[in-house]
This record gives structure tokens, sequence and C-alpha cells, in this order.
């Protein structure tokens, strides 16, 4: 075979394949602090538990909706300082003894690839049940972080990730005030519920 034949046999299949890559539904996605997202923890602990919770959660998210499984690209940004257990005394002592927000003001989460994804495609007005592998930024501390999440897309184009994980306080070397011992657990379970709207789209 000429290399002139070669190269008229090969155009074709590489046609179809730049063509199939620009069919791929990669898209992005915003998530816009105070725009639906809450990201909480529940602290369980003998004397006492509490929820805290924010709104203030930003970030941005790439993936190939046709092939969930695989390389993404993750951001999630929480606003530590914003989060209210509702009494404003204890908001200040976790902020300041416990979180320590002046040195260490967000937690972020960074996403690096869907380990498993089914069904493996996400329609419009669709669901999948995932597993995403990435890691943790927490107090200055960067931990993997593996869990299972729930996402949806809705019909307008919303995308909807619903997670629930542990996060031990002492693997982000967090400490634990000597007037907290007994109140909070060092495991802590974290939920969130992020919405995040095709990028370039308005504010709802």
């Amino acid at each position: 075979m000429t290399r002139r034949t070669a190269a008229l046999v090969a155009a074709p299949a590489l046609l179809l394949a730049l063509l199939g890559a620009a069919t791929a539904r990669a898209a992005d996605f915003v998530l816009a602090p105070n725009a639906g997202s809450t990201v909480g923890f529940e602290s369980k602990a003998p004397l006492e538990s509490f929820r805290g919770e924010t709104r203030a959660v930003g970030g941005r998210i790439r993936a190939d909706l046709d092939h969930l499984a695989g390389d993404v690209e993750v951001t999630v940004d929480v606003d530590l300082a914003a989060l209210d257990t509702g009494i404003g005394l204890r908001n200040r002592h976790m902020r300041e003894n416990h979180l320590e927000t002046d040195r260490f003001p967000q937690a972020v989460f960074r996403g690096a690839r869907i380990l498993e994804a089914r069904p493996a495609a996400l329609a419009p007005g669709g669901a999948s049940e995932v597993v995403v592998a990435g890691e943790l930024d927490l107090h200055g501390v960067v931990k993997p972080l593996t869990c299972r999440a729930g996402l949806s897309l809705s019909r307008d184009g919303v995308l909807t990730i619903v997670a629930d994980f542990p996060v031990r306080l002492s693997d982000h070397a967090i400490p634990r005030p000597g007037f907290l011992t007994m109140k909070l657990a060092d495991e802590q379970r974290v939920s969130l519920r992020l919405e995040a709207r095709p990028a370039g789209a308005g504010a709802p």
C-alpha cells in the first residue's frame, strides 16, 4: 500500500473520530454563591449534637455528559466563615478556635475522576449514580476523598449533585478545644446539594 493510499484510507476514520469528539456533550457548569447550593455538616457527640450549613458555595464543573466515567474537572469552594449552626456564640467559637477561618477561610474539593457511573450518560430529565474521586483541602491539609453522588439534569440544563460522606477532623489537623472536647465529635457527616447552571447562563 502506498503512502497516498494509506492516507486516503485513514482519512475517513480520522474524520469520524473528530466528529465524535465534536458531538460529545462536554459541558461547563458554574456554581454561584447563594444560588441554590447548600453544604452542611452534622456533629453527633454524647452531650450535644448540632448541624451547620452555608449557601456560600462556588465553583465550576466540566464533564462529558455522554460518557460520565473518566476524567472530570470539579472545583467546589465553601466559605467556612459563613457556616451557621443557629447560635451566634457557637458560630464564633467554631470559626475562631476550631476551623480557624482567619487562616483557612475555605474548604475546597477538587474532583479528578468519575470511577463509576450508572447509567453511563446523563440526558436532560435524567439521573445517574456516580462514584467520584478527588481531594479535599480543609484546614490547610489535603486528603484524598472518594464518595458516591447522585446527579440529575433538568430539562432546562441545571445540574444537581447530592452527596453525603464522613470527614474526620483529626485527618485535617483541626483542633478540638477543651470546652468542646465532649461536645464535638471527631467524625463529621458532610452533606451537600449543589445546583450548577450552564456557564454563561444568567442568575436564577
